[in-house]
């Protein structure tokens, strides 16, 4: 009877351990997704945030006095991508 109680319990803490275990890997993906997520708006705002400056630019200079930061806005562009597709 003490060999049964005491494989019972053994048997309950292996689970509970193993549940607690999941536990966290789960939440260790949903704070994966959560920072891809906030990684992603926050690359979004960048680029938004660079086309209407090229945007504003070209109306106030006009297309030619404002070319070469518009490259330079497509530069970083691309950097932000790269860097988010290498996470």
């Amino acid at each position: 009877m003490m060999k049964t109680v005491s494989t019972l319990a053994f048997a309950l803490a292996l689970t509970g351990a193993f549940g607690i275990q999941t536990a966290k890997a789960e939440d260790s993906k949903a704070v994966a997704t959560v920072k891809e997520g906030a990684s992603d708006v926050k690359k979004g705002a960048k680029k938004a945030g660079r086309k209407i400056k090229d945007e504003t630019c070209e109306m106030v200079n006009g297309k030619m006095e404002c070319a070469a930061k518009k490259a330079g806005h497509k530069v970083e562009n691309a950097v932000d991508e790269a860097k988010d597709k290498a996470e």
